[in-house]
């Protein structure tokens, strides 16, 4: 595997000479373009004005082009916002990176953002690029951000094409520190991130096909997932005076996966199905079971309204029922695995779940309603998050919405509710 890695990216380098050569003439064009939000979540069970989150936000977009086949593309956000209870000021360089093409090679270079699979609520092929998961209320793009890529493909006639990528470095998920219920003695020691060594580096191919009546691919990963399972280091003091350091950990998976999509008449169909497999799975309290997922979808629009349906399942081998221990010193093991099983999806051996997305557009596309909902079957946990947006001006779009979600004691969503639940509004102007 890592010697068709070596093959697909030194041939792609190789055309890139060409491709600088080639790319030095007088015609040099730019285009800037970005926009400016402002936004809060509010919400509390005392207090309806109690304030979650409040952001303001800039971004800019920049893509210049160097002749026919080289283009480059940046993305700077700068963001100040209070998140529970604490003002931050971020400056965030989210995506730059050198894109050359020659013939059927393609070669991307630098920091950037990469998206597989077709599924929306339920993708398990999307695991290139972490997500910044503080702002779920937000659109879902927004919580994507960039990773160092070495991105290459070639095309393999007029219906299929090969991609290869190699991952460097590691970056995970960004969630909300608030989210974890610890007792005193524990102190949270944030994420410890892996060496930034050869072999800590992740791998990724995939085969696209593309024909008249169906598209689909096949994909292969190997890299650390990222999502960091959880872990915890005992520090006895006295025998009185015992302490824990709480800390994210990340491991190492490899996903086998197959996507598909077509249409029939005005309906649109899509699949995807994967096995995840990590290494030693299960065997250290931050790695989870192997599993197999499926997500099956199809939307249709009719006029302005538009419904997309999707259901996902998720079968987990080796599962088994965690029993609360007898001795306290075990404790903080249980609860590190029951977060795990939680942050996972992995509470059953067999897991149901389903994505409704209505929308309606009206006013020749200036006022749109949603209301998408997402319930799993087991544990009767549920997010809905309706939302109207409206564009009174030209470039001037205007978002108010609320977020719920929903579970029994001990699931997930039972432990988003109180960091996520709320009333949003904002305001973004495009140039």
């Amino acid at each position: 595997m890592k010697k068709l890695f070596v093959l697909l990216f030194t041939v792609s380098l190789v055309f890139a000479q060409g491709l600088f050569e080639s790319a030095q003439s007088k015609t040099f064009n730019y285009a800037l373009s970005g926009e400016i939000r402002s936004g809060l979540l509010a919400g509390g069970a005392t207090d309806s004005l109690h304030t979650k989150d409040l952001f303001s936000r800039l971004d800019i977009g920049l893509k210049a082009e160097a002749g026919r086949r080289a283009y480059a593309f940046a993305e700077l956000r700068l963001r100040h916002h209070r998140l529970s209870g604490k003002d931050t000021l971020e400056i965030n360089l989210r995506e730059a990176y050198v894109d050359l093409g020659f013939g059927p090679f393609r070669t991307r270079l630098g920091k950037q953002i990469e998206i597989w699979g077709r599924a929306d609520a339920f993708s398990s092929l999307d695991n290139l690029s972490p997500k910044d998961l503080r702002r779920v209320y937000g659109d879902p793009g927004d919580m994507r951000m960039g990773n160092f890529f070495l991105n290459s493909s070639v095309r393999l006639g007029m219906s299929s094409s090969l991609q290869g990528i190699w991952i460097p470095v590691y970056r995970a998920n960004i969630i909300p520190a608030g989210l974890f219920e610890m007792p005193d003695n524990v102190r949270y020691g944030g994420i410890l991130t892996p060496d930034a060594v050869l072999k800590n580096s992740g791998g990724a191919l995939r085969l696209d096909l593309a024909t008249s009546e169906y598209d689909a691919g096949f994909s292969y990963l190997n890299a650390y997932a990222l999502q960091p399972g959880f872990s915890a280091e005992m520090q006895v003091h006295s025998p009185t005076d015992i302490r824990y350091r709480f800390y994210q950990k990340p491991w190492r998976q490899q996903v086998v996966g197959f996507d598909a999509a077509f249409t029939a008449d005005a309906w649109s169909f899509r699949f995807e199905g994967s096995y995840m497999l990590p290494d030693s799975a299960g065997d250290q309290i931050h790695i989870p079971e192997k599993e197999v997922q499926w997500t099956l979808g199809l939307d249709r629009a009719w006029g302005p309204l538009r419904i997309l349906v999707e259901y996902n399942g998720k079968y987990i081998p080796a599962f088994s029922e965690l029993a609360l221990p007898s001795d306290p010193a075990l404790l903080m093991d249980y609860r590190l695995l029951t977060y795990k099983r939680l942050f996972f999806s992995q509470q059953d051996k067999v897991r149901h779940g389903v994505f409704i997305r209505p929308s309606l557009t009206l006013f020749h596309d200036t006022f749109e309603i949603e209301a998408p909902f997402l319930y799993y079957f087991t544990g009767s946990e549920y997010m809905f998050s309706p939302s109207i947006s409206f564009e009174p001006a030209d470039a001037l779009r205007i978002r108010l919405g609320a977020t719920v979600y929903k579970g029994e004691d001990n699931t997930l969503f039972e432990l988003l509710s109180e960091q996520y639940n709320g009333l949003f509004a904002e305001i973004r102007i495009s140039f």
